[in-house]
């Protein structure tokens, strides 16, 4: 299943240097789920448009697709939704960051890789429960407003 979001992402992905920053520990998370597609080409009509896109994405979860936004992918979808829900959550940190004008404090690289590695440690727990457990509560929230 894949989820695309054209909010801050879009905003992002449409910047000279679209990278997202290691300025805070979502950004981090996010960043090491990453591929980065820096070429627009277009709309995606023609069959070897997707299988480019394909290897680009290669074994990561999210593709960042210059000039244009991201796709998100999981093994569910209530994964892929989790990744989509935190990845525009950093999108919209950066670019708030990013509006006061102020140089942004970047992590160093060495906190950066701590991180990444705390947070493979803890997602065997997490993917188990966390991400169908805010799925499942976002759908009870839905049903509240419309169960139809």
């Amino acid at each position: 299943m894949n989820f695309g979001t054209h909010t801050f992402a879009t905003a992002l992905t449409r910047l000279e240097n679209p990278r997202l920053l290691p300025i805070g520990r979502t950004e981090v998370v996010m960043m090491r789920m990453g591929a980065y597609d820096d070429k627009y080409t277009g709309l995606a009509f023609d069959v070897a448009e997707g299988y480019r896109i394909a290897e680009v994405l290669g074994t990561k979860s999210i593709l960042f697709m210059a000039n244009h936004g991201v796709m998100v992918t999981g093994r569910t979808v209530s994964s892929a939704y989790e990744n989509m829900f935190y990845l525009e959550r950093a999108f919209q940190a950066q670019v708030q960051a990013m509006w006061t004008g102020q140089r942004l404090k970047i992590l160093p690289d060495e906190i950066v890789a701590h991180t990444q590695a705390q947070f493979s440690e803890a997602s065997s727990y997490y993917s188990v429960t966390g991400d169908a457990l805010h799925f499942q509560a976002l759908r009870r929230m839905l049903d509240r407003t419309d169960s139809g």
